[in-house]
């Protein structure tokens, strides 16, 4: 059985940040170092996931994957204008899907004309868009996406918020709105869902209602290596022992490293 890797991060601290990053790291995550930890602990592929901070900028990204292409693909973050020529080149070079990471910025309005366009270019190269997002946002983002053939991919359970927990009326929603044809789910990240030990608590509940929504074969994992803003506190091995404890049935582990992470990689 082959694992995947769903979701990390590649950079250095050299690199051109944005202006308005909400966040910018003073150490390097580099290819060679991500490597390692996917050998160390036995898996055989790895998402990047275009950080934040470095904006549109997907080249640091795009490097690892030329360094490492039988073991790496990419998740771009790209304007919406963005050409379907330019698209295909990026598909090219191992960039599998965009991403969306909305915290800290307006909710945007996928119904325009520019967004519409957009989405149907990513239909057009078989791309996956990626949300990262709280459950307001979701609420309305999933019903505008249903109009698109593209599979959406939501992180860290939905960003429950640790403050309204698990029955947020918007949550609740979320959940009520996903599906098996459309929706994927990353069952990561736990450490941003609050602190230990309401964090797993929360992941737990999450999980078993993903499982109850009949989504176990749409959920992956990521480590969200290198934890950025919680490097202090989270290792490769402290998330991966955290998925354990959330999902202790080992055939569902096997599924959500193996099977469900292949199948999403090769869509």
């Amino acid at each position: 059985m082959k694992f995947v890797d769903s979701h990390a991060h590649v950079f250095t601290n050299n690199l051109n940040f944005i202006p308005t990053a909400r966040y910018t790291p003073n150490y390097d995550a580099t290819p060679d170092n991500y490597i390692s930890n996917l050998t160390t602990y036995g898996f055989q592929y790895g998402l990047l996931i275009q950080p934040s901070f470095l904006g549109f900028d997907n080249s640091y990204m795009i490097a690892a994957i030329a360094q490492f292409p039988d073991r790496l693909k990419g998740v771009a973050v790209v304007p919406m204008d963005t050409s379907l020529e330019q698209l295909k080149m990026m598909k090219k070079q191992g960039i599998i899907g965009a991403r969306l990471n909305l915290f800290g910025v307006p909710l945007p309005d996928l119904t325009t004309p520019e967004a519409k366009h957009f989405l149907h270019n990513l239909q057009a190269v078989n791309w996956h868009l990626e949300l990262h997002c709280p459950p307001s946002f979701l609420v309305k983002l999933l019903p505008q996406l249903q109009l698109f053939d593209i599979q959406v991919v939501i992180d860290h359970f939905g960003r429950i918020d640790p403050k309204k927990g698990f029955d947020d009326p918007d949550y609740q929603t979320v959940l009520s709105l996903l599906n098996t044809k459309q929706h994927w789910v990353k069952v990561s990240g736990y450490y941003r869902l609050g602190k230990r030990p309401e964090s797993i608590k929360l992941a737990q509940k999450a999980y078993q209602a993903l499982k109850e929504r009949g989504l176990l074969s749409r959920l992956i994992w990521g480590s969200d290596w290198p934890n950025t803003q919680h490097e202090a506190d989270e290792t490769y091995k402290g998330n991966l022992d955290a998925f354990r404890t959330i999902v202790t049935d080992p055939k569902e582990q096997q599924a959500i490293l193996g099977d469900n992470a292949i199948k999403f990689l090769t869509l």
